[in-house]
């Protein structure tokens, strides 16, 4: 795989760039930077704009990653909704590990999708966070619902919106309003609505814990990257990848169990989680753990969703009655054996189990 190739620079604004719905042309001012990466033996071209949004703060902006061959085609237009803590940004270089690239080697324009809270340093204040109180799940359904936009002016096709965890949630909250502008849905490992108070507690959650702090979590991805066979910069473990399999296996949040990630059972290569582990952004709002579940859409979409079973039953349920609620009786729900909640993104399976699925599907609802 060859290094990322820069070819423009930052800087341009959005009357070159940025050519979102008109209401907001002014208020969304963008910067934009283009690179070509190979993947597959096949040239891709990568677009990334990062564009203000009101009221125009310091860290009001999101961010949008386009992929899609060199050589132009008319394929099919994807939208990725990240979850929690996540990001647009490539976390792996290689088709078999990323759902976008796969995707997009295949002929599809990808795209990728940054919530307000890539911007915000991890070692941000306590008053910085302070604005975290008003980022709720209908301000960053907003934010997508502009970012629709914007896709649409750059690649005029139904889009097909794909969520992964809390980004399902958040697809399922702007489909809710949509109003068949969408083509689809895809839903990876997650359900509409939340369901989880989020009316106490810091107005930003920390994606490190008690279990693993911010910066031991640093150290240990760190060190799992560079050789899981090393030293452990975690007590207990007899070096660093036994150390990241174990945490993730028996994460209580995620049931235990391998709810989080089944890499300790060989379905996960550990170094390729730790690599996607690693771009998480540290700080998520509370406020957008919102507890109502959004309105049923009008008329139904379809909809392929895959969920997990390492979270047992109950959540598998829970996937397949969010998908029907949607995609009425014709939805599709794919169980997948014993992966757990991040495997779905990077199994050594995923490409056969989970992206080729979502190719071939939404291929079969696209025009020739």
């Amino acid at each position: 795989m060859t290094a990322l190739r820069i070819v423009a620079a930052v800087g341009l604004v959005v009357a070159i760039g940025c050519r979102g719905p008109r209401v907001e042309r002014e208020a969304a001012r963008c910067t934009h930077v283009q690179a070509v990466r190979q993947v597959m033996g096949t040239a891709l071209c990568e677009d990334a704009w990062t564009c203000a949004r009101p009221p125009g703060g310091r860290f009001d902006r999101v961010g949008l990653h386009r992929l899609a061959l060199c050589a132009e085609t008319p394929g099919p237009v994807v939208l990725y909704l990240p979850g929690m803590h996540m990001n647009g940004e490539l976390a792996n270089v290689e088709a078999r590990s990323d759902l976008r690239l796969y995707l997009a080697a295949a002929g599809m324009r990808t795209w990728g999708f940054d919530y307000r809270t890539h911007v915000v340093p991890a070692d941000a204040s306590s008053g910085d966070l302070d604005v975290m109180k008003h980022w709720t799940s209908d301000l960053f359904a907003g934010d997508i619902a502009w970012a629709l936009g914007f896709v649409r002016s750059r690649d005029p096709a139904p889009i097909v919106l794909a969520g992964f965890s809390q980004g399902a949630a958040l697809a399922y909250r702007v489909a809710s309003q949509a109003r068949g502008a969408l083509g689809g849905l895809v839903i990876l490992d997650g359900a509409a609505g939340g369901g989880r108070d989020s009316d106490h507690g810091d107005a930003a959650i920390d994606v490190g814990g008690s279990r693993l702090p911010y910066d031991v979590r640093a150290k240990l991805l760190a060190a799992v990257i560079a050789d899981p066979r090393g030293p452990s910069p975690v007590a207990g473990f007899p070096s660093a990848g036994a150390a990241l399999t174990e945490l993730l296996y028996s994460a209580p949040s995620f049931g235990g169990n391998g709810g989080l990630s089944a890499a300790r059972d060989g379905v996960t290569d550990v170094q390729v989680v730790a690599r996607l582990l690693r771009t998480y952004d540290r700080w998520w709002p509370r406020a957008a753990l919102d507890a109502d579940a959004p309105s049923r859409p009008g008329q139904t979409l379809p909809v392929l969703a895959f969920a997990s079973t390492n979270m047992g039953p109950t959540w598998v349920e829970r996937v397949r009655a969010s998908a029907q609620a949607y995609g009425g009786p014709n939805a599709t729900v794919r169980e997948l054996g014993g992966y757990g909640h991040v495997d779905v993104l990077v199994a050594r399976r995923a490409p056969q189990d989970v992206f080729e699925p979502v190719r071939a599907w939404i291929a079969s609802r696209s025009p020739s």
